[in-house]
């Protein structure tokens, strides 16, 4: 029971600040690899579930409704406009590439949605 509640602990600390998480697997791929390009790319890449997962957190907090639905509806069709202007481009369609370009734009959509929201939450608390 002791160990479960550790575990909850840290998953919950985790998707709260993936900033520090970010931050610590950084330094942890940057021992490991010995190259802080590849470290960042990598904790870039491991992060954004986390940025997700925790603008999820917020907006439902803020608001008080569910919009994991309306978050997996934006990212499919984020894939889908990267699958036709791929399709148009190249006449051929290239899915790994496609994923690969909406992960990474779904970093730094949701790590800016993650800081804005932050920051709405603040002053918010503040003003209220």
């Amino acid at each position: 029971y002791f160990m479960l509640n550790i575990v909850l602990f840290v998953i919950a600390f985790v998707i709260t600040l993936p900033i520090l998480a970010t931050i610590v697997m950084y330094y942890i791929l940057k021992y490991l690899y010995r190259n802080p390009i590849k470290a960042f790319h990598k904790a870039i890449n491991w992060s954004t579930f986390l940025y997700i997962l925790a603008v999820h957190t917020l907006l439902s907090y803020l608001f008080s409704v569910n919009y994991l639905g309306y978050i997996f509806v934006l990212l499919l069709s984020i894939l889908t406009v990267l699958i036709i202007l791929q399709w148009k481009k190249y006449s051929e369609i290239n899915y790994y590439k496609a994923f690969k370009l909406l992960w990474r734009l779904s970093f730094l959509l949701f790590f800016t949605l993650y800081i804005g929201l932050v920051l709405f939450g603040i002053v918010k608390s503040i003003l209220v």
